[in-house]
């Protein structure tokens, strides 16, 4: 099933995000990537996987997101950060782990240009940003902006 719809901002996109990620998180189940089963990775290892995806921005102007299993068979394509972002919250949901989105900015302006997800860990949540591969599981993010970005009920 293919579904084409136009995202014209941050909390449509993460709507977007939440929405595909609570449809398609089983994916997780029946993905295997060097003959391992995704779901029977460690999150640190499935963390890895994902950074180690190269990174592709989408084209100017068109946002794209998609379900774990369209990003996993692609990946050799590169992925984004909403994309990265989408596998680990699957992931993390199919353990049962609470997760968000959090929408960034770096810029001096503190206009929204990226987004990673958290995981709550005991009660703390913890930054598993795996957009480059020189990023860290559980490190803090320097920003000039950062906004959880609400789940849809």
């Amino acid at each position: 099933m293919f579904k084409n719809v136009e995202l014209f901002s941050k909390d449509q996109t993460g709507a977007e995000m939440y929405s595909i990620i609570d449809q398609y998180y089983t994916d997780i189940d029946h993905l295997i990537c060097n003959g391992k089963k995704l779901s029977d990775m460690h999150l640190f290892e499935f963390f890895d996987f994902v950074k180690n995806i190269p990174y592709r921005q989408d084209i100017k102007g068109i946002e794209v997101v998609s379900r774990p299993s369209k990003i996993i068979t692609n990946r050799h394509l590169g992925m984004d950060c909403k994309k990265k972002a989408i596998l680990i919250c699957a992931f993390l949901k199919s353990k049962n782990i609470p997760y968000r989105l959090i929408a960034s900015s770096r810029r001096p302006d503190l206009r929204i240009h990226h987004v990673f997800p958290q995981a709550n860990i005991d009660g703390i949540w913890y930054n598993l940003d795996a957009t480059y591969n020189n990023y860290k599981p559980l490190a803090k993010k320097v920003a000039t902006k950062t906004e959880v970005l609400k789940c849809p009920d």
